[in-house]
């Protein structure tokens, strides 16, 4: 994570400095900046509290059962609907999905997470079948389900045989 801050720093840094050199609306892009980062801060704030109490309120008994290596296919399945139904965006998704993998989640079972929230979110479907069809839709959730499962499956055999 600190790499990652002082890399989008440097960035930032870098094209405060390019333009305020080439438009000198520096000032202005720094403002705008601010004003989205006070829009997104109580979201990601309540995410971060909320990703707290997961990780502390989830039983062991449960992430054993169902969401760890040893679950295997159930915690695939799991994760592959659980992410389709978490319908909130990247901000609150990952603080939370980093939460459920610190709980002792298998790697399977939190790609199955993410790739069911990437391709199956039903907090989506409304925009997808508004300016795609409803048809085209539900065939894009039906043929988006097995690459879930297969990616949380691949994911679970490399977990078990090379990252063990």
């Amino acid at each position: 994570m600190t790499q990652t801050t002082l890399i989008l720093s440097l960035a930032a840094i870098i094209l405060i400095a390019v333009n305020a050199k080439k438009t000198g609306k520096h000032y202005k892009g720094l403002k705008s900046g601010l004003m989205q980062f006070l829009k997104t801060a109580p979201v990601i704030l309540g995410a971060f509290i909320l990703a707290g109490l997961i990780e502390v309120l989830i039983p062991k008994e449960f992430v054993q059962n169902w969401l760890s290596k040893e679950a295997g296919l159930k915690g695939i399945v799991l994760g592959t609907f659980g992410g389709m139904l978490l319908a909130m965006g990247p901000y609150a998704f990952y603080p939370i999905v980093a939460s459920i993998l610190a709980s002792g989640a298998g790697l399977g079972t939190i790609i199955s997470i993410i790739t069911g929230w990437a391709l199956l979110s039903l907090s989506k479907f409304p925009y997808e079948a508004g300016f795609f069809g409803i048809r085209f839709t539900v065939k894009k959730l039906i043929y988006s389900i097995p690459f879930c499962f297969i990616a949380g499956l691949i994911t679970y055999i490399l977990e078990l045989t090379i990252l063990s």
